[in-house]
């Protein structure tokens, strides 16, 4: 349908105008909203570098949304966290130009959020990961650290059939 230019539509205006009261964005709280039930995603693909910038992006959506937050430093600790687990698989677990895949499952819950990495790649024991010396800085170890400044649960295993499990958590306050 043809409509005059310089004639926003009514849809343009409410955009303009932002949210009214009473509609879902002005009743959000300011902090995180708790989900009723676990919501699980699922994604299997190649540990290829060429993915970690749209599940970047995807990672920091879902949890906007999900969860209702804008707090970007919250965001930006998910989204660090998300990169460095996947970028150790891609280099560590998978070393040679032969990559294989990355199982990752997301779970948000009421009160916490799980990014549970599987890949079928070279196994490794984080304990003997060394903290950064920040006075003399090398390569390695700060993604292992970085993980777990940010997140409050790191678990780390690998099975009897080759998989390599990496569980990370992030627990919020209970919404009021």
């Amino acid at each position: 349908m043809w409509r005059e230019p310089d004639r926003p539509s009514s849809r343009d205006r409410k955009q303009k105008e932002g949210p009214t009261k009473g509609s879902p964005l002005n009743d959000r709280p300011l902090g995180y909203t708790s989900m009723e039930k676990d919501i699980t995603i699922r994604i299997e693909a190649p540990a290829d570098i060429v993915l970690l910038r749209p599940l970047d992006i995807l990672v920091r959506n879902l949890v906007e949304q999900l969860l209702r937050t804008s707090h970007d430093k919250l965001l930006d600790e998910l989204e660090l966290a998300f990169n460095e687990a996947y970028t150790n698989i891609y280099r560590h677990a998978y070393p040679s130009e032969d990559k294989g895949k990355i199982s990752l499952e997301i779970r948000i819950g009421p009160n916490e959020l799980e990014f549970r990495f599987e890949d079928e790649g070279l196994n490794f024991d984080p304990e003997r990961v060394a903290p950064p010396d920040f006075e003399n800085p090398g390569e390695g170890g700060l993604g292992v650290w970085i993980i777990r400044q940010v997140m409050d649960e790191y678990d780390y295993s690998s099975d009897d059939k080759g998989r390599n499990i990496l569980r990370l958590i992030k627990r919020f306050p209970a919404a009021e």
